[in-house]
This record gives structure tokens, sequence and C-alpha cells, in this order.
């Protein structure tokens, strides 16, 4: 099903504005979508035989997740869900008062429950992590610029993926050893309008890049590809899957303990960020976050260990 149909019916609209429609969320949250929608419809038609979605509905399908012990997350995405498919499908809401209410219910009564905050991996670990990869021949060469890039850059794992060789402005970094170079970022989950962004990366970061081009033969197109066991290079980029099994495995082999994910280098950036004394307001702007609370979020012990107690109690 896609983003412009509705539960029980396909719309009559133009290709273009169909392609529209799909294209004003990210694929990531289409394919979360588009799972909710197919649980929830079988729901519906265990239930009342497929019927549109009602407030009852929606009410009696999250009062399930939650006596199956779903996180109050899961929840407000399916409420976020089928409010956009009614909305772009000419439906009525079926979110109302009754599911609004055992929302707010889900999310007092289940906090604490979900998976918990990834494991951050911050610049020591990264730069441990890239070391270590690039001594494993191509592919490694690849995980370390990889590694180091998502780092300085606090890249999403979609970012990485979309990278190409032309994105990588390498300034003054041919002419001066103590410079960097930018990679610019097409579009994010929270720049839907493709201005973009331009990012730094750090000498370190911009010579990994380099001997991963190199080696490679690398000169336009894909930043980062599957390299085959006999060291073949594929002409197509890395799936996101691919970018969030690479750095949960690099991490893992450079000792860092816990939940790895391919947000982990992100959210460790954050924390470096932290501890090195960036503002919330810096962390924001370096991530590219919409607000400052998810920073700060990554980073509170970090940011608590310097806070008005410990910087006037015990002048830390």
């Amino acid at each position: 099903m896609t983003l412009a149909q509705r539960p029980t019916e396909t719309l009559t609209l133009p290709d273009t504005t169909r392609d529209l429609v799909e294209a004003s969320v990210s694929p990531n949250t289409r394919r979360a979508y588009a799972g909710v929608w197919q649980r929830f419809d079988e729901f519906q038609r265990n239930r009342l035989g497929g019927l549109e979605a009602d407030d009852a509905g929606v009410a009696t399908y999250l009062t399930g997740l939650f006596e199956s012990g779903r996180s109050p997350a899961t929840a407000s995405m399916v409420v976020a869900a089928l409010r956009f498919r009614a909305r772009h499908g000419g439906a009525p809401d079926p979110v109302g008062p009754l599911s609004e209410r055992v929302l707010a219910g889900f999310r007092r009564a289940g906090v604490g429950r979900g998976r918990g905050q990834v494991t951050g991996v911050g610049w020591a670990q990264s730069d441990a992590a890239a070391a270590l990869s690039a001594r494993a021949g191509l592919a490694g060469l690849r995980d370390a610029a990889l590694i180091a890039v998502a780092s300085d850059a606090l890249l999403r794992v979609s970012e990485i993926a979309a990278l190409e060789v032309a994105d990588i402005d390498w300034g003054s970094s041919l002419g001066s050893p103590a410079s960097g170079s930018t990679v610019a970022v097409r579009r994010s989950k929270t720049d839907q309008e493709g201005e973009g962004a331009v990012l730094y990366l750090g000498k370190p970061t911009t010579r990994r890049v380099r001997e991963w081009l190199e080696a490679a033969r690398i000169d336009e197109g894909p930043l980062f590809r599957p390299v085959s066991k006999s060291g073949l290079v594929s002409a197509r980029a890395l799936s996101a899957r691919s970018v969030r099994q690479i750095i949960k495995d690099r991490a893992e082999a450079a000792g860092v303990e816990g939940r790895v994910s391919g947000h982990s280098l992100r959210v460790g950036a954050a924390q470096s960020l932290a501890q090195a004394g960036a503002s919330l307001v810096e962390m924001q702007q370096a991530g590219r976050w919409e607000s400052p609370s998810m920073p700060g979020h990554y980073a509170r012990a970090e940011l608590a260990s310097r806070g008005v107690v410990a910087r006037l109690r015990y002048r830390k």
C-alpha cells in the first residue's frame, strides 16, 4: 500500500500527485508506515470485517499494543501513520478523543519500556575502530573512511549511504597540512526540502577517504560501495542495511560493548562534543537536529557533569 491510498480503496490521482505524496516523507518513514498499515488493517479485518478505522478501533488497537508490552514510541508511530493515511487519502481522522486519551495513558504507564538508548561510539572509540578496520584490506579501508566521516559529520545511516564522491570538497587540504575537507549532505531527515548542509571533515578523516578512493580506484559516483571477497568494487552504493552492519561489526571488533547500532556514531559524537564543552545549541547545529532536546537526551550524563551543581558547588 502506498502513501496515496486509503485503507479500503485506491484514489484516482495523477501519477505526479502520487509521486509527490510519496516524496513528502523519507523512505524509512514510508517503510515504517506501510508496516503499521498492514498490521492495523489485519486487526480491522479480524475485528470488524475490514471497515475503515474509527476512534474506538484505534483505541482498542493501542490497548492491545500496551498489553503486549510494546513501547510508547510504537503507539505514537501507529497514531502518526494512521493520521497520515487518512489525511492524504481523504478519509476522516480515525484518532479521536478516546484514542488520544489511551495514547496519553500509554505514555505515562509505559515509561521505561523499549530497548533503551543505543551505546554511543565517541571520538576515541571511533578512531580506534577506524584504525583497526584500516588493517583489513580494501573493505577495511572503506570501513575506516566510513566510520571517520560518519563520526566527524554526525551522519545518519541514510546520509552515509547516499554520499557521492562529488560531495567531498577537498578545498585547501591539498596545500595545507593543518586543513581538512568538507562533505555536502544533499538531503536529510530534517531537510526534506533538500537545501543541504556542508559539514567539516578533519585531516585524518580526509586522509582515510583519499586512501579508500585511491585503493578502490574510484573517481566518481557513490562514495561507499560493496567490496567482494575477491576485492572487486561494485559500481553501486552500499545499502543502508550494509552501513548499519559495518558500524556494528567494526565497533564491536574494537571492543565497544552495549547495544551498538547504525546510530551509535552519531550519538557518540554528540556525547564527545558535550564532554569537550559544546553547548546544546552547538550540538544541535552540528547534528542538524530540529531542536536541542535530542542531543540533550543523548548527552545528558555529560551535560550533568558540568551543570550548575558541578560548577558552583564542586568547582568542576
